[in-house]
């Protein structure tokens, strides 16, 4: 998918494309988000990101790119929550580089993933959000609950995938 925009041209691929993106992205998402997942190292994330790469719709990653250069990333994850509900897929690691943040980046991510989904005939996506629960709320996320996890609260939210595009 290429999204082209003034003098910018943002393009979202599979990870599979670019496997030499993982350690850049693992180091962004351990970064990120390692409070929630302490007990991952970084070549636990590396190693999940190298799952995704695999030829089957659940796990996979995107990668949005700006003139060939990493600015985020999304993934479907078959879990990506430790709890005791059959909930599955799951939105993962939406990440946009702190310098292409506020441009609507992470809206396209989201698109591209609900396309993928839709395509892939998954009917219903969840995520769970420490901070992010009024974003996802404007596009179309329903709050399922707020719990706390891993010493934070987070909010699990759920979003229909239909068969109309977006």
């Amino acid at each position: 998918m290429l999204i082209t925009s003034s003098n910018q041209s943002m393009d979202i691929v599979d990870l599979a494309q670019i496997p030499q993106a993982i350690e850049t992205l693992a180091r962004w998402h351990y970064d990120e988000w390692q409070q929630l997942y302490p007990e991952e190292s970084l070549a636990d994330f590396i190693a999940d990101l190298r799952a995704s790469t695999a030829a089957i719709p659940v796990p996979s990653t995107f990668v949005a790119r700006e003139n060939d250069v990493l600015i985020g990333s999304i993934s479907l994850l078959e879990r990506d929550m430790e709890i005791d509900e059959p909930w599955t897929p799951w939105l993962a690691n939406l990440f946009v580089h702190p310098d292409y943040r506020q441009r609507g980046v992470g809206k396209q991510l989201i698109k591209h993933l609900t396309q993928f989904c839709r395509a892939n005939a998954v009917k219903q996506l969840y995520l769970f959000t420490p901070e992010s629960r009024s974003y996802y709320e404007t596009l179309g996320w329903t709050l399922v609950r707020r719990q706390a996890y891993k010493g934070q609260m987070v909010d699990i939210m759920v979003r229909a995938i239909s068969a109309e595009a977006p």
